[in-house]
């Protein structure tokens, strides 16, 4: 399974932070660091695995099992809010 951005999202940059604006819903959304690097990875279609080795490989401090258990939590969170689709 891949995942990606849903189409027809304007997003504005502040500083270090992202907002996403749903046009058509009229809903903003605030992301923070770890949902803002997830969002950028997502330009493209990409698997649960490739996001999870680009973010290990930025982290190499930090334990494997937390990078995964945040990533899960921050694209169900994604998911939820209908900001971030699977496709085949």
């Amino acid at each position: 399974m891949r995942y990606r951005r849903k189409s027809g999202l304007s997003q504005t940059d502040i500083d270090d932070e992202l907002f996403l604006v749903d046009v058509g819903a009229g809903e903003l959304f605030y992301l923070d660091r770890s949902a803002r690097g997830l969002w950028n990875l997502l330009d493209e279609p990409s698997t649960f695995e490739s996001i999870l080795a680009t973010f290990r490989e930025a982290f190499p401090d930090t334990p494997a099992a937390q990078i995964e258990r945040d990533l899960r939590q921050v694209l169900i969170a994604l998911m939820g809010r209908g900001l971030v689709i699977t496709v085949p």
